[in-house]
């Protein structure tokens, strides 16, 4: 499914533009149906290179019923088959949750289970990390910032840490969205 610009959560996407695929903008998916659907698409292109896509994955401690993307305790299950998808290449993972009124160290978790969750992510599928996105977090910072400013650091820490983590485990960019 291409990402709605307009769209807040697609906005992570159009910071990564090599998740492209020709005639679609910024391919990231939110389930195993969306892979299949994208490796169908790339498997029509003329071209040895699997096409790059993000996979949206939500860390079980943040789920919300409401969320789209894939559970990290689903992602075992999903692994064989998202292994034998040809044409695309799962590349960067974009973690969501639900954050509201989280601040200080509980929103320091938050950033802790993305690490977790890209981590994981790596180990089950193989695949590469160049990005780590955590989405939404920006507006729980700033909530952070003007409700709870005196927990503030706590959260900056936990993320300064994930960034670091991220950088050399990873070789990869920490996205905040």
């Amino acid at each position: 499914m291409p990402i709605n610009r307009s769209d807040r959560w697609g906005q992570a996407a159009l910071l990564v533009p090599e998740y492209c695929i020709p005639g679609e903008e910024y391919t990231l998916a939110n389930s195993l149906d969306e892979l299949r659907r994208f490796n169908e698409h790339a498997a029509r292109r003329a071209s040895d290179v699997p096409t790059r896509v993000g996979l949206r994955l939500i860390p079980d401690a943040f789920d919300d019923a409401a969320l789209t993307g894939v559970r990290v305790s689903e992602l075992a299950a999903l692994a064989s088959e998202i292994r034998g998808l040809r044409s695309i290449t799962v590349r960067g993972c974009f973690v969501r949750g639900r954050l509201v009124g989280l601040h200080g160290k509980e929103l320091g978790r938050f950033f802790r289970a993305c690490y977790e969750s890209a981590k994981r992510m790596t180990v089950i599928l193989p695949c590469a990390m160049p990005y780590l996105c955590a989405e939404g977090a920006l507006a729980a910072l700033e909530y952070n910032r003007t409700e709870h400013p005196e927990t503030l650091p706590d959260a900056v820490i936990a993320a300064q840490t994930v960034a670091m983590q991220n950088s050399t485990a990873f070789y990869a960019k920490l996205l905040i969205t």
